[in-house]
């Protein structure tokens, strides 16, 4: 099968899911070239479609793994990808299901929401070894998202949880960062699971929930510098506390 007009419906069908609303909806989403497609498949998600202008063995990979593979012209593949410069194949897949967040140490991001932040703060927890959680912010299962993830997302997705109280209840402490007034990382005791909790750059995290928290830790910076991006100083407080020793 071929697909040439970019007013077919299933081509405007793949394109409503740039939509969060529609994302929600359908409880799918879209992928979007080689590196995310081939991590959707080692994550053990197979496309339900791969669109595909060129073919290839990734294709084939996925139409022997059950994807329905349909070939369409370059303007179908620019309209349905969500870059400047497309790439080639785009799938349809379905949003996993929420799994329950893990006794272990967490990055929690807190109303972030800007996608290319949250993708970076997720891929920068999947490769330091934590577990990261959300409270608000921006959709984890957006294409952007999950480009600046750089296929975490998939392979180690985000917990979207529905307030700070779930983080106690799972058993972790939560730490908050903060701008200034709290101690350095590095000097941190940990005695038991954190939740790392990173706040929007804009505002920072709530102050109830600040003082909910059993430590402050704020990153000392140069003078003149008053704060850093919200992904930038999660990953440095992640790599100064270190690699979490404890088990799900």
């Amino acid at each position: 099968m071929r697909i040439d007009s970019t007013a077919n419906e299933r081509i405007k069908a793949v394109r409503r899911l740039h939509r969060g609303r529609e994302r929600r909806r359908t409880i799918q989403t879209i992928i979007e070239g080689p590196n995310l497609v081939a991590a959707a498949l080692e994550a053990g998600i197979v496309p339900h479609e791969i669109y595909t202008v060129e073919g290839g063995m990734l294709a084939a990979r996925c139409e022997a793994a059950g994807s329905n593979v349909v070939e369409i012209s370059a303007p179908v593949l620019g309209v349905i990808s969500t870059t400047v410069e497309p790439q080639d194949p785009v799938g349809v897949i379905s949003i996993p299901r929420h799994r329950p967040i893990g006794l272990r140490r967490t990055v929690v991001a807190v109303e972030i929401s800007d996608p290319g932040n949250l993708g970076t703060l997720i891929r920068s927890a999947g490769a330091l070894g934590w577990q990261i959680a959300l409270i608000g912010g921006a959709d984890p299962w957006s294409p952007k998202v999950m480009r600046a993830s750089a296929g975490v997302q998939l392979t180690h997705p985000a917990i979207a949880l529905e307030s700070f109280s779930q983080l106690r209840g799972a058993g972790l402490e939560p730490i908050a960062t903060t701008v200034s007034g709290g101690i350095d990382p590095g000097s941190l005791d940990i005695t038991q699971p954190i939740a790392l909790l990173i706040g929007n750059e804009s505002h920072g995290l709530p102050a109830g929930m600040v003082e909910q928290c059993a430590a402050l830790v704020t990153i000392p910076l140069a003078e003149g510098v008053e704060s850093l991006n919200a992904s930038v100083a999660a990953t440095i407080v992640m790599y100064a506390l270190g690699r979490e020793q404890t088990t799900e």
